[in-house]
């Protein structure tokens, strides 16, 4: 692959822009959790942070609240990235700055992956560079490219997978096929949604059979290996999705119905928001463009043209699926759109070099040269304190309020609607409320059952009240609109 880059000047080109969005992201990388979607970065941080502190088990991710008397351990989806990144800050330290780097490896691994596949779809260099390029400069694809969410590592396998996928349908090379196996195991491992990318293979099986009229030995083998890779997915899933209870992934639009305006909104949101300005870059349009316009010429990509309708439209029927979770907030469930966006961008490139226009040239490259202009002013507020869309004070203040209470002391906190975003930035694990409602009798068990010494408020309803009183042993701080009370250890006499 070195030999590959080297001899290969759009390739060269393509590590200068890797060094841009290294110092596009420079000031971000020591940033602690904040902007955009806190609630899902927190609770992945919980799992590295726990992986990293308490236990190593990669079966038991932990986050931060033991409600209801039970453990932290919450099974979602496998925290394969979460471990690895906890291992890499057992040798280097636990910092920030070594998750996003971690992070923004993920990204890149991500980005070379999709300019190899865009060679493997045989596509002119030129197309094949603009579009890796586009696809690196995506809005969405690079706010996250520093920020934990498993999501990146899905991205990244299911990248992976496309291009071994492609390339042993193209030489059927045994190696080939074992590689796309892992790397669509960690994609689904990473984010099941990601399976849906499977699609390829699924629709390679069966076009073979109509060409073939039966099942060869070779077809079934290459069913066989891919289900078996995928069996350790698919058993660790079946074992945790029973613990999902009221997780809107799971029932998709067959419950939770919404009125009909507001599908009609988050429509028009995806018409007018989504597509043009969070999953593509504005240098895109023009090509996604002739893309779409000079669709007849695919013929030209026949031998996968096929298999590209079927990734659109089994993206299309996720997000039929999981509309309501999508909705107008979830930009990155939105992820597995990019490849074929940026294929079609692409093949928009390599149509407009064959009309030969003199200016065509031009017009390409200016368009991937300022395409890290439309991502950063597309992206640049959305590592701010005010886009963490939570209480301001507990940002501003976090380092107080995390001194504030010995470091292993459990807590009651509220109000936190997520359940991650308060105690991540307090840094501190225990019992876990919202919407102002603490009954006080709950608050007579944990004292007594469970040891809590210590309560973060920023509910004047919950610690004003005549009832809470009692409990107050003294007020320890006051940092803007939080409180951090000692509660009383022993209340009667």
């Amino acid at each position: 692959m070195l030999k590959f880059f080297l001899k290969n000047k759009y390739a060269l080109i393509l590590i200068f822009f890797f060094g841009i969005s290294f110092a596009m992201h420079y000031k971000v990388f020591n940033v602690d959790i904040r902007g955009i979607h806190t609630w899902r970065q927190s609770q992945t941080m919980w799992n590295i942070r726990n992986f990293y502190r308490h236990d190593a088990n990669i079966l038991n991710p932990r986050v931060s609240h033991f409600n209801g008397g039970k453990d932290n351990i919450y099974r979602y989806e496998f925290p394969i990235m979460q471990w690895s990144i906890a291992m890499l800050e057992k040798v280097f330290g636990e910092r920030i700055s070594v998750v996003r780097i971690s992070i923004f490896i993920i990204g890149l691994i991500s980005v070379i992956f999709f300019y190899l596949l865009l060679q493997v779809l045989g596509l002119n260099k030129l197309a094949a560079f603009g579009g890796t390029i586009l696809f690196q400069f995506s809005p969405v694809f690079y706010y996250y490219n520093i920020n934990p969410i498993p999501d990146n590592l899905a991205l990244m396998g299911g990248v992976m997978y496309l291009y071994f996928i492609f390339i042993y349908i193209k030489n059927k090379k045994l190696s080939y096929l074992i590689w796309a196996s892992i790397a669509i195991l960690i994609s689904t491992f990473a984010k099941l949604p990601f399976l849906m990318f499977s699609i390829i293979s699924i629709v390679y099986f069966i076009k073979s059979i109509f060409i073939r009229k039966k099942i060869s030995r070779e077809l079934f083998a290459f069913a066989l290996i891919q289900f078996i890779f995928l069996l350790p997915a698919f058993l660790w899933y079946a074992w945790v999705m029973p613990g999902w209870t009221g997780n809107p992934i799971l029932t998709g639009i067959f419950k939770n119905s919404i009125p009909f305006n507001k599908i009609i909104e988050i429509i028009s949101y995806h018409i007018r928001v989504m597509f043009p300005f969070i999953l593509l870059n504005p240098s895109s349009w023009l090509f996604l463009v002739f893309s779409i316009i000079f669709y007849k010429k695919w013929q030209e990509y026949k031998n996968y043209a096929i298999y590209i309708i079927a990734l659109i439209i089994i993206t299309f029927l996720y997000f039929i699926l999981e509309f309501n979770a999508i909705g107008t907030v979830h930009d990155y469930y939105m992820m597995p759109f990019l490849p074929w966006l940026y294929i079609l961008v692409s093949i928009g490139i390599d149509f407009l070099i064959k009309i030969n226009w003199k200016i065509a040239k031009a017009i390409i490259y200016i368009l991937i040269f300022i395409s890290p202009f439309f991502a950063y002013s597309l992206d640049k507020d959305n590592w701010s304190i005010e886009k963490s869309y939570f209480n301001q004070d507990v940002f501003k203040y976090k380092k107080q309020l995390k001194n504030a209470v010995p470091q292993n002391e459990q807590c009651i906190i509220l109000n936190d609607k997520s359940y991650y975003v308060f105690s991540y930035q307090i840094d501190k694990m225990g019992h876990i409320f919202n919407n102002d409602y603490l009954p006080i009798g709950w608050i007579d068990d944990m004292v007594k059952n469970f040891g809590i010494k210590y309560m973060y408020s920023d509910s004047r309803k919950i610690d004003t009240s005549a009832a809470f009183q009692p409990y107050i042993d003294s007020l320890i701080l006051q940092a803007g609109s939080v409180k951090v009370f000692k509660l009383k250890s022993k209340l009667y006499k």
